[in-house]
């Protein structure tokens, strides 16, 4: 993207990609908020994510896993985490009420949003997927152990494109500005 992504406005409010995610959070009930970031953005978080734990990721470049390990250290243990990207920003509130529903239903070690036939984001790991997420090899990164919890997966069909709409290159990013 050629910027921190993190950081990138949205819409006609301006808020930062993380904001946006943070306050669609907060206002479906998830608490607490941690926020895994590099060290060279921790004060720019810091002054848009007041209130919110911000976690270093002490080598981001091993991949997605090693930030959610670096969460997951911060968070302690728990019987379920809700993760998402920061790349996918737009997400609805009603989205993560199903999903925190459908968990607190099942206690499944995964639950994900399902749109238009795609697995999307945000997900709720489950205690099970957790520790085996905690015990996994960094370079092979989190897939090969979600990939052990499919048969026991819960999918919420939503009528969400957010939760699958991924704003990960400059033409993406243009494509939201023109909305």
């Amino acid at each position: 993207m050629g910027r921190p992504k993190a950081l990138l406005p949205l819409g006609d409010s301006g808020r930062p990609f993380v904001r946006v995610i943070c306050d669609t959070l907060t206002a479906s009930g998830v608490a607490p908020l941690v926020v895994v970031t590099r060290a060279e953005l921790l004060d720019e978080l810091a002054g848009v994510l007041p209130g919110v734990a911000l976690v270093v990721n002490p080598d981001p470049d091993r991949g997605q896993l090693s930030s959610l390990l670096a969460g997951l250290d911060a968070l302690g243990t728990r019987d379920a985490a809700l993760v998402t990207l920061v790349d996918l920003p737009l997400f609805q509130q009603s989205t993560v009420v199903s999903l925190l529903t459908a968990w607190h239903q099942t206690h499944a070690p995964l639950v994900r949003p399902l749109h238009q036939g795609r697995h999307g984001h945000p997900v709720i790991f489950g205690a099970l997927l957790l520790d085996a997420l905690r015990s996994a090899d960094v370079d092979l990164g989190a897939k090969p152990v979600v990939y052990r919890f499919l048969a026991d997966a819960v999918s919420v069909q939503v009528d969400d494109r957010g939760t699958v709409e991924d704003i990960d290159t400059p033409e993406a990013y243009d494509r939201l500005e023109l909305h």
